[in-house]
């Protein structure tokens, strides 16, 4: 017993003739307007990733991210003069923790550029200097 998908199908008369027909030639016209676009060729594989990049770069945004929370959080207590103990305690810890995180930054960053992301950019910024 032959199957559905190989049998062969069945030929269209009357109304359903006259429209596939005149779907057809509609197709047709548009193929003409629009033909078809030649291949384009294969594009390279991407580079892999390196990992140690990806962690370089995530290790500088991580110390950013601190560095910034910590410069927030020391800009914050500067306008604060309500009277209460312990006042300036707090804003010698804040400065402290802004200065560890800035040094901590500070070793991201050198670490990013010694590493081959860090010399990409460094040839990029070098290629595309701002004008």
């Amino acid at each position: 017993m032959p199957s559905v998908a190989t049998a062969p199908a069945a030929p269209t008369v009357g109304a359903a003739a006259g429209r596939r027909a005149a779907l057809q030639a509609t197709l047709d016209q548009l193929q003409a307007l629009y033909p078809p676009r030649p291949a384009t060729p294969p594009q390279p594989a991407p580079a892999p990733i390196d990992p140690a990049a990806i962690a370089a770069r995530l290790a500088l945004a991580l110390a950013h991210s601190v560095m910034f929370d910590a410069r927030a959080a020391r800009y914050a207590l500067r306008d604060d003069y309500r009277p209460r103990p312990g006042r300036f305690g707090q804003l010698r810890v804040a400065i402290v923790r802004y200065r560890e995180a800035l040094a901590a930054y500070a070793a991201a960053a050198a670490a990013f550029h010694a590493s081959p992301a860090g010399a990409a950019l460094q040839a990029a910024r070098a290629r595309y200097p701002r004008f």
